[in-house]
C-alpha cells in the first residue's frame, strides 16, 4: 500500500512538471527601416537588410543614394539584436534593437572609433 501511495504521489507531482523550451530566438532577417541622426545631429534615416541564417548573418545598411554600410556581424537573443555595421573611416557602427514588453521596436546606435586590444580565456 506504502508503494502504491508513494507512486501515485510521484505520478501526480509529475504531472504538473513541463518541461520548458528555451525562448524562441529574434529573428532579424529581412528588411528594415530606420530613422535616427548622424553624429553631427543630423536627421538620417535608411533601410537595413540583413540576409542569412543563425550564425551566418550579413546584409548591408544603407544610408543614402549609392552609401552602404557592410555588415559584419549580428547576434540575437530572445528580445533583440545587435548589429555591426563598418564605418567608411574604419570605425565601427553598432545597433541595438530590442523588443519591448509592450512589443514595440526600441533602438540606438553608436560609432566605436577606439577599439583597445584585450584577451579573453576561458576561466578554469
Amino acid at each position: 500500500m506504502r508503494n502504491l501511495l508513494l507512486a501515485t504521489t510521484l505520478v501526480i507531482a509529475g504531472a504538473g512538471w513541463t518541461q520548458s523550451k528555451p525562448p524562441a530566438m529574434f529573428d532579424p532577417a529581412g528588411k528594415w527601416t530606420y530613422a535616427s541622426q548622424d553624429e553631427q545631429g543630423s536627421q538620417a534615416s535608411g533601410t537595413m537588410t540583413i540576409t542569412g541564417k543563425p550564425g551566418a548573418y550579413g546584409g548591408t545598411i544603407t544610408t543614402g543614394p549609392n552609401q552602404e554600410l557592410p555588415i559584419t556581424d549580428v547576434y540575437t537573443s530572445a528580445n533583440g539584436m545587435v548589429i555591426l555595421a563598418s564605418l567608411p573611416d574604419g570605425a565601427t557602427a553598432v545597433v541595438k534593437v530590442t523588443k519591448k514588453a509592450d512589443g514595440k521596436l526600441d533602438a540606438g546606435w553608436a560609432a566605436v572609433r577606439n577599439v583597445i586590444p584585450a584577451t579573453v580565456e576561458r576561466a578554469k
